[in-house]
């Protein structure tokens, strides 16, 4: 007890090597505790780990450092709770006969296996709260009779015999299984090593500046106080005591189909600038993933030109449509719709229209932004706009790109004004045609179209750095639930509806399944009969719909994700054709069709974006033969070539 009562007092002062110790002693107990109260290893870990961050910042609150263990307790206990009432409110507000989705992975081993697995940890869940506490805790580690009396303050005496009236209500030929059952889902070797938190001192701030070396040299006052690290969004990750990662962590949103989703979009990534895989980009963009799950976001997109990194499961999932018009056949245009200034009430209107219009290319790494503007007519709002008149990139690159963005119209009259707003902007650029990122099913591309403008469609660039627009899914089950209306509205749409069919997907052990019976579309946890284990490039785009169910299956051998750009991480699964019954086929097909999502670019590719070509390199000018090599060692299969 003294050498914990050091530990703790060194660690008040921030000495995170001392933090990192009392993290691997304690870090089997929060998540055996926090299983016995959620009876979910995924859960768990997430309750586990916002725990001891918690406890990493309210240290200097514990008066007695003796008394972490039962103090420690009380904020998982916290932490399981406000999880459990989370869980609760959503399944409250599930739509009447709905099923949500368990987020517990789905299982590694055969089928069998797993179905004792389960009833073995079911019957540990049906014991008495205080016996099936002391049950976890005893077996998922082997922690003493002691060590588990002082983490949740009670008697040695008394947890003897709780233990003793577990063992006789499992009976002893469970007592084996149960110990297996519970050390079936460790906790990760790096648990302790990715703790990610907050910059919680100058030291901290510090390491974080050297690793986000282009941020600091550009946002010092990020970097000034833990308080301003915290507001920009800066986080650490610490391993072994030191700050060997870090980043930015933001949120955005993004459409698929009808459906609107947050994601992460992470800003600079520790190391990044170095431009080829580095060990701290890498714990960063995986502390970075791991806060996103813990806020209940389930997708990642990042401004692709920024990375030269596909290794962490990113893939170019967008095409980009871009409708031109030459100024002179947009002349004399007339229209009753006018645009003004947007109040900040009519400007998020104006947001969440544009977000929710499915035509529109509502993910965007655009960085012109523009004042936002409303389109009336005949005294009704029929439309907004962002406008910038002043867009330097713009200007510098010679791309009519940036002027009016973020479109959303409802008739033609609208269509009309945007075009002759745009007009007038591009042409004080000094260009001469009207460029606008636009669907082929917008109103004002059609419009376009019908003045004698032309359409282009690209689809993403597949070199590794160059596209603007990638995504990763990063949690295949919470993305699955989010879509559950969405998926169902397709197949309602579809010449499936009525079709009884099932299939599930496998991504890094997590299931997802559809079952279409008699009364409706079902999204479940559960294997099925028919069932595909995918590489998480085919299911990323699969879900953001650059690729449909009917592509995938057309697709003939495929290429499995390869961490290390080269080897697959599962050779047996590399370079095989995925096969479906016709039902399943059809039902998948019917899901998952092809949506022809659409992004913004950013000036590094607007110009092969509209028709030229584009480069080898981004910024090949600062890149030495060496990194150079290393990149495309990472143009994987799956990205295009």
């Amino acid at each position: 007890m003294e050498e914990l009562r050091t530990l703790v007092e060194r660690a008040r002062t921030g000495d995170l090597e001392a933090y990192g110790e009392i993290v691997r002693r304690f870090q089997d107990m929060a998540y055996g505790y926090a299983y016995s109260l959620l009876g979910d290893f995924h859960l768990a870990q997430d309750a586990a780990q916002e725990a001891f961050v918690q406890a990493y910042r309210d240290l200097t609150a514990l008066r007695e450092p003796a008394a972490f263990p039962g103090w420690f307790r009380r904020i998982v206990f916290k932490h399981c709770d406000r999880i459990l009432r989370k869980r609760h409110a959503a399944e409250s507000l599930a739509p009447e006969g709905s099923e949500p989705m368990s987020e517990e992975p789905g299982p590694a081993e055969a089928a069998e296996k797993q179905e004792l697995r389960d009833r073995v940890l079911a019957a540990v869940r049906s014991l008495p709260e205080h016996q099936r506490t002391v049950t976890t805790l005893f077996y998922i580690n082997g922690y003493s009779v002691n060590d588990i009396a002082d983490f949740l303050e009670t008697p040695a005496g008394t947890i003897k015999r709780r233990l003793h009236d577990s063992r006789m209500q499992l009976k002893e030929r469970m007592i084996t299984m149960v110990d297996e059952s519970l050390k079936s889902v460790p906790l990760p070797d790096d648990f302790a090593n990715v703790v990610v938190r907050r910059a919680a001192s100058l030291q901290d701030l510090a390491s974080a500046a050297d690793l986000l070396s282009y941020s600091a040299r550009r946002n010092p006052s990020h970097f000034q106080s833990p308080e301003d690290a915290e507001q920009a969004g800066i986080y650490v990750v610490g391993e072994d005591g030191e700050v060997e990662g870090a980043g930015y962590f933001n949120e955005t949103e993004l459409t698929v189909g009808s459906t609107v989703l947050r994601a992460v979009r992470p800003g600079e990534m520790g190391a990044e600038a170095d431009g080829v895989p580095d060990p701290a980009f890498v714990r960063s963009f995986r502390a970075c993933f791991k806060l996103a799950r813990e806020r209940g976001i389930h997708v990642a997109v990042i401004h692709g030109s920024q990375f030269d990194h596909a290794f962490c499961g990113f893939v170019p999932c967008f095409y980009y449509p871009v409708v031109t018009l030459p100024c002179d056949q947009a002349a004399g245009i007339v229209t009753r719709a006018e645009t003004c200034e947007a109040s900040d009430e009519q400007a998020e209107a104006g947001r969440r229209a544009y977000l929710h219009d499915p035509y529109a290319p509502n993910l965007s790494a655009y960085i012109g932004g523009g004042v936002p503007h409303v389109i009336r007519q005949d005294g009704a709002v029929v439309g907004y706009v962002r406008v910038n008149r002043n867009f330097s990139p713009a200007d510098r690159y010679g791309m009519p790109l940036g002027y009016v963005t973020d479109i959303t119209v409802q008739t033609r009259e609208a269509a009309l004004a945007v075009i002759r707003l745009a007009r007038g902007l591009v042409q004080q650029g000094g260009a001469e045609e009207i460029c606008l990122m636009q669907s082929h099913m917008t109103l004002i591309t059609r419009t376009m179209l019908s003045l004698g403008g032309k359409y282009l469609l690209r689809g993403s660039c597949p070199f590794v750095g160059l596209d603007a627009e990638m995504v990763a899914v990063i949690d295949l089950i919470g993305l699955t639930r989010d879509m559950e209306r969405e998926f169902a509205g397709r197949l309602e749409n579809s010449g499936a509806r009525d079709l009884q069919a099932a299939f599930s997907f496998e991504m890094g052990g997590h299931i997802a399944a559809f079952v279409n019976g008699p009364d409706r579309l079902k999204a479940t946890t559960e294997k099925q009969s028919v069932h595909l284990r995918l590489p998480r490039w085919v299911l990323t785009r699969l879900y953001m719909g650059y690729y449909s169910g009917e592509d995938v299956l057309a697709m003939g051998p495929i290429p499995w994700d390869r961490t290390d750009g080269k080897k697959p991480d599962d050779p047996n699964l590399d370079n095989r054709v995925l096969d479906m019954p016709e039902a399943e086929a059809t039902l998948f097909a019917a899901l998952f069709p092809r949506l022809w999502p659409t992004s913004m670019p950013d000036p590094d590719v607007w110009p092969w974006v509209i028709g030229e070509p584009h480069p080898r390199y981004q910024g090949e000018e600062h890149k030495t033969a060496e990194m150079k090599a290393a990149i495309d060692a990472l143009s994987f299969p799956w990205i295009g070539r």
